[in-house]
């Protein structure tokens, strides 16, 4: 199989991995390394019958079940979105610096970053392939999703100023084609916001197919610096502003990589597919063990992050 980036037939099989976060599937998969522009991706690619089976049902957070264990996990998680929200605002404000920047957010699941942008006065619009999880967007933030991908969706050209993927182009297999639709819809000069992990990263470097990061089967695709940057530019975009460090992903990554057993949802999700419940003393001991487990790990992924080789990327880049 040719890099699915830039179709070079120089690769290199890179190692095999299973599903050990969420046991969907008892296969294994091959990842093999691009010489050229130094991506990883599954090899063969799976169908997209076989990706959805990928998904469990519990993948999308939904504070719903209620108790005071939930909303304290909500609470957490808003705050840890805190400095994702702050960078899509800066570029949303770069872009239209009026105001009023109409936002579309891709792969936005139960709309927690919208309805947090939402709140800042944006107009915002999200696109997801999950109708539980638009479904949780209308209840908690009267956000309306449309279900599909954004090929699907087939917005106006130009409808938006700012369109933000996170954590979205490493579960696509034709991401090319996703990008194009992306600059179609943007307005000229518009901008695109976008996350993903980053096998560039120390983290990486310690724990290869085990590191969380990689979520195998689940990312198809996985992006060096240099490879999504090569990506957005054969696209039309130039890039203007990278990030290698935020609160909610880099050192909950480490922590769940070290122990994956304490992982909250993906242990939820094994638990559910055993059909089998945590009792409650439990859960909040886990739970609590979990917490401090990622608050020691922030000072590795801020270092990881000053040397350029932190856990993730968020990059902001403008249409051409």
């Amino acid at each position: 199989m040719n890099c699915p980036l830039c179709l070079a037939t120089r690769t290199t099989f890179f190692g095999t991995g299973t599903d050990f976060l969420f046991e969907t599937t008892g296969k294994s998969f091959d990842l093999h390394s691009c010489h050229d522009c130094r991506c990883l991706f599954l090899d063969p690619m799976p169908g997209s019958e076989e990706i959805a089976g990928f998904y469990p049902k519990q993948y999308w957070w939904d504070a719903s079940p209620g108790g005071v264990l939930r909303t304290l996990e909500t609470k957490y998680r808003r705050l840890a979105l805190a400095d994702h929200v702050s960078f899509i605002t800066r570029t949303a404000r770069t872009t239209v610096p009026s105001g009023g920047a109409r936002i579309l957010d891709v792969g936005c699941g139960p709309a927690t970053v919208l309805g947090l942008l939402k709140a800042k006065g944006f107009d915002v619009t999200g696109v997801d392939l999950s109708e539980s999880a638009a479904e949780i967007a209308k209840r908690d933030y009267g956000i309306d999703v449309t279900v599909g991908s954004v090929q699907d969706a087939a917005f106006p050209s130009g409808e938006f100023d700012v369109v933000v993927l996170l954590h979205v182009l490493e579960h696509v297999p034709n991401p090319h084609e996703v990008l194009t639709e992306i600059f179609r819809i943007l307005k000229p000069k518009g901008r695109i916001v976008l996350q993903v992990p980053n096998i560039d990263s120390l983290q990486f470097r310690l724990f290869g197919v085990r590191w969380y990061g990689l979520d195998v089967p689940r990312h198809l695709i996985d992006y060096s610096r240099s490879s999504v940057l090569r990506l957005l530019r054969s696209c039309g975009f130039v890039d203007e502003r990278i990030r290698h460090f935020n609160l909610r992903d880099n050192a909950p990554a480490l922590a769940s990589s070290l122990f994956p057993g304490l992982d909250p949802v993906s242990r939820a999700v094994r638990l559910e597919g055993q059909n089998q419940k945590d009792s409650t003393l439990g859960s909040w001991w886990r739970r609590l063990v979990y917490l401090k487990l990622v608050i020691a790990s922030y000072p590795f992924a801020a270092i990881e992050a000053a040397l350029g080789r932190g856990a993730t990327l968020m990059i902001e880049a403008r249409k051409t």
